[in-house]
């Protein structure tokens, strides 16, 4: 096809996009990663009644706990971050739990057992100088 001459020439028309000579394109980068959710706090599980339940994938034990409890040791924090936040009872280098929100209905709140919490021991270290 020749090149356009007279006052057309430098602009070459596509079928959508229309290029012009000497003129930058001018097109919409996507969007760089940002969460788009809100973090889902502990205390919005008490509201609605959810438990959560937290299992170690390596030994396949699970326990069930009130949020309510864990609020109490860890803060109101994100439910995602319990999983870095917990470790396994059986061993430590179990690597990371699977946590996730429960909300048992039927059978499967029949014969469940939930843990809770009934004190908080704080371990005492002594530290030592010489002298």
């Amino acid at each position: 096809m020749p090149a356009p001459e007279g006052p057309k020439a430098g602009i070459i028309s596509h079928d959508v996009l229309t290029i012009k000579e000497n003129v930058p394109y001018l097109f919409t980068m996507p969007e760089t990663y940002a969460p788009k959710r809100k973090d889902y706090v502990l205390s919005n599980l008490n509201d609605s009644r959810l438990l959560v339940r937290v299992r170690c994938p390596y030994c396949k034990r699970g326990h069930v706990y009130y949020p309510c409890d864990l609020i109490q040791i860890f803060g109101d924090v994100d439910v995602d971050s319990l999983m870095d936040r917990m470790t396994c009872e059986s061993a430590k280098d179990h690597g990371r739990l699977v946590v996730e929100t429960v909300y048992p209905q039927g059978m499967e709140a029949v014969g469940l057992r939930i843990r809770r919490l009934v004190s908080i021991k704080i371990k005492h270290v002594p530290v030592w100088k010489e002298g």
